[in-house]
C-alpha cells in the first residue's frame, strides 16, 4: 500500500481543517469589516456604515444676498443675484400687491362699517363713506400698503434682504430718523415765514390752502387729530420707502460694476443716483394731482429729498420732512373745519416755488452737516 501524499500545510486555528488553506485576510479599504462593536454616539451604527457627514466640499447657495460691502444706497439693488428682469418684475408686482391688498382694504373696511355703524350711503363722487375723517382714515391706509409690498418685491424678486430698501444697514435708523426731525421743524417754521413774506410782496390770486375758518372745538377736532397723527406717519413712510427707495434703486441697479468700457459717458450716467432720482420724481408728482407751479414744487420736493436719500444713506431724512409736512398740512383743515378738501389739489402761483427754493436748501444744507457730524453710513 502506498504512502499518503502529504497535502498542502495547514495552520493552527479555529476555523482551519488539516489540508485546508485559511480564509485570506481582510483586503484594507475606506471602512473596516462589518463586525459586532459599534460607534459611539446616540445613534450607533455598524462599522461598516459610512459616517453620517456630508459631502466634502458641499454648499448650498443662500437664498437672501445682500449686496456688497462699500454699496451706496442707489445701488443696493445690484447684488450678486441681480438680473436684468428682476426690477421690472418686481415693479409688477408691487403694482399686483397694491390691487390685491388696497380692494381687501375697502371690502373689510365696508364689512366693519355696516357691522358697527349700519348700512353705507350711496358714495358721492369719490368718497365712499359718509363721514370725511373714515374717508382720509381709509385713503392713508391704503396709501401706508406700499411699505410691505415694496419690502416683499425687494425680497422675493431681487433676492435681498427685506429692508435694504430702508437703508445702506438694510434696516430703519431709528435715531438718526428722530435727528432728522429738528430740522425738519426748522423747514416748516421757515416756511411759514417766506409764504407769509412772499405772499405780501407779491399777492396771489390762486394759491393753495385754506380760505379761512374757524376753530371747530376740542370735541370735532380730537378724533381728526388722532387719525391724523396716527396713521399719517406711515402714509409718508410708504411713499419714501416707493419713490424714494425702490424706484431709485430698481433705476441704480441697470448701472454697470465696470465703468470702463464703451460709452464711457453712459456708464458714468447711469451709474450716478441722478437717473433714479429724476424717475423717481417725475414718478412723485404724476401720483398727485397738482398742476403748473405746483407739480414743479412738488418736483423740487422729490428731487431734493432724493438727493439727501443718497446722500445720507437712507430714506430717514425723507420720511422725516414728508411725514412732518403732511401732518400740518392735514391738522390745519381738521383743526378749521375743512377736513373735507383734505383732497384738493391744483394749481398754485409762482410764488409758492420761489418761497420754497430756500426752505429746501436750509433743509438739505442742515441734514448733510448733521449726517458729517454724526458720521452717518452711506454706504454698505
Amino acid at each position: 500500500m502506498d504512502p499518503q501524499q502529504p497535502g498542502p500545510p495547514s495552520q493552527p486555528g479555529p476555523s482551519s481543517q488539516p489540508g485546508q488553506y485559511p480564509p485570506p485576510p481582510p483586503q484594507p479599504g475606506p471602512y473596516p469589516s462589518p463586525g459586532p462593536y459599534q460607534q459611539p454616539g446616540p445613534y450607533p451604527q455598524p462599522w461598516g456604515a459610512p459616517p453620517p457627514y456630508p459631502a466634502p466640499y458641499a454648499y448650498r447657495e443662500p437664498r437672501i444676498v445682500p449686496a456688497p460691502p462699500g454699496t451706496p444706497f442707489h445701488r443696493l439693488g445690484r447684488t450678486p443675484k441681480y438680473a436684468w428682469w428682476r426690477p421690472v418684475v418686481g415693479t409688477i408686482l408691487i403694482g399686483a400687491f397694491v390691487l390685491f391688498l388696497t380692494s381687501a382694504v375697502v371690502v373689510i373696511w365696508t364689512i366693519a362699517h355696516r357691522v358697527l355703524a349700519g348700512p353705507i350711503p350711496t358714495p358721492t363722487g369719490t368718497d365712499i363713506f359718509p363721514s370725511d375723517t373714515e374717508n382720509l382714515a381709509v385713503t392713508l391706509v391704503m396709501l401706508g400698503i406700499l411699505t410691505p409690498a415694496v419690502g416683499l418685491a425687494a425680497w422675493l424678486v431681487q433676492r435681498r434682504p427685506f429692508w435694504s430698501v430702508a437703508s445702506v444697514l438694510n434696516r430703519i435708523r431709528w435715531r438718526w430718523l428722530l435727528l432728522c426731525c429738528v430740522p425738519a421743524v426748522g423747514y416748516l417754521v421757515l416756511s411759514y415765514l417766506m409764504g407769509f413774506l412772499v405772499d405780501a410782496i407779491f399777492p396771489a390770486d390762486d394759491s393753495i390752502g385754506s380760505d379761512g375758518g374757524s376753530w371747530v372745538g376740542f370735541g370735532a377736532f380730537v378724533v381728526p387729530a388722532l387719525v391724523i397723527l396716527f396713521l399719517v406717519p406711515f402714509q409718508s413712510a410708504a411713499e419714501e420707502f416707493m419713490f424714494r427707495g425702490w424706484l431709485i434703486q430698481a433705476v441704480g441697479a441697470y448701472g454697470p460694476d465696470n465703468p470702463n468700457g464703451r460709452a464711457r459717458w453712459l456708464r458714468t450716467i447711469f451709474r450716478s443716483p441722478w437717473p433714479g432720482i429724476v424717475v423717481g420724481g417725475a414718478a412723485f408728482v404724476s401720483a398727485h394731482g397738482y398742476t403748473g407751479w405746483a407739480m414743479a414744487d412738488v418736483f423740487l420736493f422729490a428731487v431734493t429729498v432724493g438727493w439727501l436719500t443718497v446722500r445720507t444713506g437712507g430714506l430717514e431724512a425723507g420720511i422725516a420732512l414728508h411725514a412732518l409736512n403732511n401732518l400740518l398740512a392735514f391738522m390745519l383743515p381738521a383743526a378749521t373745519g375743512q377736513l373735507s378738501g383734505w383732497d384738493d389739489q391744483g394749481g398754485a402761483p409762482w410764488t409758492l416755488l420761489v418761497a420754497d427754493i430756500p426752505c429746501l436748501a436750509f433743509y438739505a444744507f442742515a441734514i448733510t452737516w448733521l449726517a458729517r457730524r454724526q458720521q452717518i453710513a452711506r454706504v454698505s
